[in-house]
């Protein structure tokens, strides 16, 4: 089966993108966790009948690691260099996104002198896996095109191949020969991905489920919980290398659960936060987690410990790997970006165009880092967020007897940074005392907190703009549609300029009011009402739930519409009833 484009797609281009498919195929398969790669082998023999030779091979996960290499000297198939050969075979253990399932095996034959590869489930009968197709198939380059080639036509997993797994692969040969160099292109590359995925499943049972259910935040627990589960597996591998209990200090520690997990794990730390969160009440007494502003003038307290955290630290970003490196010799840091700030708390603003924002300030604190001297290591996280990658200081460029001088040459990148005019009288103390750093209370920034009349009167003036002449039709009209730009010049401007200290906005407030505007492609009209029915349907396809209190609040239409409400009392999800 052949998808591909009329242009002719380019064999190097058709091979990175089987590496993604072999490296990361759960970006195909929703089923999938990952994979492993647990040998691979180059070879001289050319490929024949080696799917018979290894289906009639007894596979068990206790010879997993030494179950290719027997394979292959058993058919007397020769292992020579990379360099001299082009066949490759892979041995790969793929990850069940349920840790309920079980793992799948895929035996891998890369064939680059046909440009062909081939995938063969070698999954042990008893494990009945449903991670991939239990029949051979390949892909192949032809003439520049990508063809899909299999025995079994009939099946669900044929209908997967060629839906989902061949249009990414053409997808991938496209946006690969325009695709520009990334600041990171592998995930957990630092640490073992089967490791990884046993500590992750263990830490959510074991943490993970039990806070989801005493959750007092009003985050959504199913992404945080397991986002800082997942951030503390990393670390927890990350630090077995070392061998013995790891200190640290997590700045701007938010919730504490990345603090509590690494504590529970047997680590020695504690949490900062400009504010205390609810749940910092329901962790034992021996989790530490303080309430505290930092500044540059008491950053000088996080000392004497193996590691500074800073995940999703916000205005402190750039400082993480200052604190690291003036905290000692041996400190090393942890750093998950986030929001794009500078030194002093203003945001960061984009200076290349091609690139987009994020990126550019991966390279920027990158950067940073290095003149911090630290050799920095880069990876993609596996957590519910598109800020995902991760940046790690744990060796020096430098000797420990240049430590000083080193200290030295941070406080002046900061003097320059920052855009102080005397760069030879460094003094970063003084200098630095009015940045401000995040306020200890959260502001409300989606309208919710702005003043009732002006939110009233907005709406009024929006909406009698968009109902003009309707009055005069014969059937119920929602009026016209309006460009949002058009409506926003109809706003006064101290009404404006309110609106936009509290969300950045006219688009917010009409989206907080969805049951009286609609706003899609920059465009604004009135809704037409829902009924009861429909409003009981789609609320439990979303959220599941039976008993929905509605005729609650007064019904809008039925108040301002120079037509009032189109819809009968009886049906309408909303009250009728008139507004003294």
């Amino acid at each position: 089966m052949d998808l591909s484009p009329s242009y002719q797609i380019k064999y190097s281009s058709f091979w990175q993108s089987i590496n993604i498919l072999i490296t990361k195929p759960h970006v195909v398969s929703k089923r999938l966790w990952g994979c492993t790669i647990l040998s691979r082998y180059f070879v001289r023999n050319h490929y024949d009948c080696w799917e018979n030779i290894l289906k009639a091979s007894r596979f068990t996960s206790e010879n997993k690691n030494q179950y290719l290499g027997i394979i292959l000297e058993k058919a007397g198939i020769e292992v020579i260099e990379e360099c001299e050969t082009e066949y490759e075979i892979i041995l790969v253990q793929l990850f069940p996104k349920s840790y309920m399932e079980s793992n799948a095996f895929q035996i891998i034959y890369k064939n680059k002198s046909e440009a062909r590869v081939t995938f063969i489930d070698v999954t042990p009968e008893e494990n009945e896996q449903n991670l991939c197709p239990t029949f051979s198939y390949s892909l192949s380059l032809r003439d520049g095109r990508v063809v899909l080639e299999s025995l079994d036509t009939l099946s669900k997993s044929y209908e997967w191949l060629i839906n989902t797994v061949l249009p990414q692969v053409i997808k991938w040969c496209d946006e690969i020969s325009t695709k520009q160099t990334q600041i990171c292109n592998g995930s957990l590359t630092l640490v073992s991905n089967e490791k990884y995925y046993i500590k992750y499943n263990d830490l959510k049972q074991r943490y993970g489920k039990e806070m989801v259910k005493i959750w007092p935040e009003c985050t959504d627990p199913t992404k945080f919980v397991y986002e800082d589960v997942a951030i503390a597996t990393y670390l927890l591998l990350l630090w077995q290398y070392d061998r013995k209990p790891q200190t640290f200090v997590d700045i701007g520690c938010g919730n504490g659960l990345l603090v509590f997990i690494l504590t529970m794990e047997g680590h020695t730390g504690y949490g900062v936060d400009v504010r205390k969160r609810k749940i910092w009440d329901l962790y034992p007494d021996n989790i530490k987690l303080k309430e505290s502003t930092v500044t540059p003038l008491n950053m000088h307290i996080f000392s004497n410990v193996d590691w500074i955290i800073g995940n999703h630290s916000d205005e402190l970003t750039p400082w993480i790997p200052v604190i690291a490196a003036q905290s000692c010799y041996k400190c090393n840091f942890f750093l998950l970006p986030c929001c794009t700030y500078n030194f002093d708390g203003t945001k960061y603003q984009r200076q290349n165009s091609s690139k987009s924002q994020y990126t550019e300030y991966l390279e920027y604190v990158k950067e940073l880092c290095e003149n911090c001297g630290f050799e920095v290591e880069i990876d993609r996280l596996k957590i519910p967020s598109t800020k995902r990658i991760c940046l790690i200081g744990r060796t020096r460029t430098y000797i420990e007897d240049e430590h000083e001088n080193y200290i030295y040459k941070i406080k002046n990148m900061i003097s320059e940074q920052i855009g102080l005019s005397d760069k030879n009288e460094v003094d970063i103390d003084n200098n630095t005392k009015d940045i401000k750093t995040r306020d200890p209370v959260e502001k409300v920034r989606n309208c919710t907190q702005l003043d009732k009349n002006v939110t009233e009167s907005i709406i009024k003036c929006i909406s009698k703009y968009l109902l003009e002449g309707c009055e005069l039709e014969a059937t119920w009209s929602k009026g016209k549609k309006a460009p949002l730009q058009e409506l926003v010049n109809l706003i006064p401007h101290e009404k404006l300029r309110a609106l936009k200290s509290e969300c950045g906005g006219l688009q917010t407030l009409l989206r907080n009011n969805h049951h009286i505007f609609d706003v899609q492609n920059g465009c604004v009209s009135l809704r037409y009402p829902r009924t009861m029915n429909e409003v009981k349907s789609h609320t439990k396809r979303k959220k599941n739930v039976d008993n929905l209190k509605m005729q609650v609040r007064t019904c809008w239409f039925y108040n301002n519409h120079p037509q009032g409400c189109p819809l009968n009392s009886e049906v309408c999800s909303f009250l009728h009833a008139k507004i003294v």
